[in-house]
């Protein structure tokens, strides 16, 4: 498939893409730990079952550290092949410049091939053992499914609790909507509330009895209140069906559901759309780099490191900040989760077509044109002032 040109250039691409996964994988491990590392301390959740969540995180990690490795590979590596010249040989013997490309842009599709498979298949299996450990860890604990400034619905009780100390396990300024008791709810406030066994065991506080109007039919003080109430984890999660814990078809369906419902699916959608734009960004990405690593090739390795830097953090905050729009309903999904994918496929296509002497298509590509400008004049800018200081030392 492969002839020994393609071999050699795959060849270039595997460190700097192994040592890509690498890197970034400790990166965003190491968020994601420090994250879970705030649960220990706050929630007082064991080593053991961090761990276990640490692990089931995985999958999710490397389907997003994939594209930024391999963009981060390609960079360097045709940014290497560019300084020693062997593009330029390449090209002189006949090889046009896509076909040097071939290899690259076959890998990345095999890589988004293998991202989709890992975003269907074992990132929502993970997120599902990772409830599944959540639920065995509150089943032991129950007090870990509650967290403060929250409202729990358990059967027939609402269930709210203002400060929690989990190493006292202690809860504060707790408010509990009762409609255990007839056909309008009694409200319970009290200072504070410990758990024995199934029973809370409230102090301190009043409790009102509402009538049909609303007004409260009568009101009575304690000391001490004793409710048997227990918290289960599947009051937890029930009705919380996650979309990236689904294959594309089933979350599709949950999706409709939501919508017919009246309930937001606006973060649904964006999860969704992310199943299928973040594996394919490998391919987009290397739309970009290739060229991009090709140009920037006479500036030396630093320059070379720097940018390739420069186009991950670029990705990686876009990335960032339009799922959170997509999420809040700022943009709309399909277009906030394809944005970085389009804005960088774009833009390197015409570079590509520039570099191989192509002409553009009138209108066509005016926006791409429009988009791709101020970077082509930095890199001009760039290149002439690298042939003059190259002039003033010979």
């Amino acid at each position: 498939m492969f002839n020994l040109a393609d071999r050699y250039v795959l060849n270039e691409l595997l460190k700097p893409f192994v040592a890509g996964v690498v890197a970034f994988m400790i990166i965003m491990v190491s968020n994601t730990l420090y994250i879970f590392m705030e649960l220990i301390v706050k929630s007082g959740i064991d080593g053991w079952t961090v761990a276990q969540m640490l692990l089931y995180s995985l999958p999710a990690i490397i389907v997003v550290t994939l594209p930024v490795a391999y963009m981060f590979a390609t960079l360097l590596a045709l940014g290497r092949l560019g300084r020693d010249n062997e593009i330029i040989a390449m090209r002189a013997c006949g090889v046009s410049l896509s076909r040097i490309l071939a290899p690259v842009i076959v890998i990345s599709l095999l890589i988004s091939g293998l991202g989709f498979w890992l975003q269907e298949n074992v990132v929502p299996w993970a997120n599902q053992q990772t409830v599944e450990v959540l639920k065995r860890m509150m089943s032991r604990e129950p007090l870990q499914a509650l967290k403060e400034k929250y409202f729990l619905r358990t059967d027939q009780r609402n269930f709210y609790v203002n400060e929690i100390e989990r190493d006292k396990g202690l809860l504060k300024e707790v408010y509990v909507i009762d409609q255990t008791q007839g056909d309008y709810p009694q409200v319970i406030a009290a200072e504070e509330a410990r758990r024995e066994d199934t029973r809370w065991v409230l102090r301190n506080g009043i409790l009102r009895k509402l009538e049909s109007s609303g007004f409260i039919d009568h009101e009575i003080r304690f000391e001490r209140l004793e409710i048997e109430m227990e918290i289960k984890a599947d009051m937890v999660f029930n009705n919380q069906l996650d979309v990236r814990s689904l294959a594309s078809g089933e979350a599709r369906q949950l999706i409709e559901q939501k919508k017919q419902q009246g309930q937001d699916t606006r973060a649904d959608e964006m999860d969704y759309h992310t199943k299928f734009a973040l594996p394919l960004a490998t391919f987009f990405t290397i739309l970009l780099a290739a060229p991009i690593g090709i140009l920037f090739s006479r500036m030396g390795n630093y320059f070379g490191v720097a940018i390739s830097i420069a186009l991950v953090f670029i990705w990686y905050m876009t990335y960032s900040i339009f799922t959170n729009l997509g999420k809040a309903g700022t943009v709309d999904p399909f277009l906030a989760a394809w944005v970085q994918n389009i804005a960088f496929g774009s833009v390197g296509v015409l570079l590509l077509m520039q570099l191989s002497g192509l002409k553009f298509v009138p209108f066509v590509w005016l926006p791409f044109q429009i988009l791709a400008w101020p970077l082509t004049a930095v890199l001009r800018r760039l290149r002439r002032g690298a042939g003059v200081s190259k002039s003033s030392t010979n």
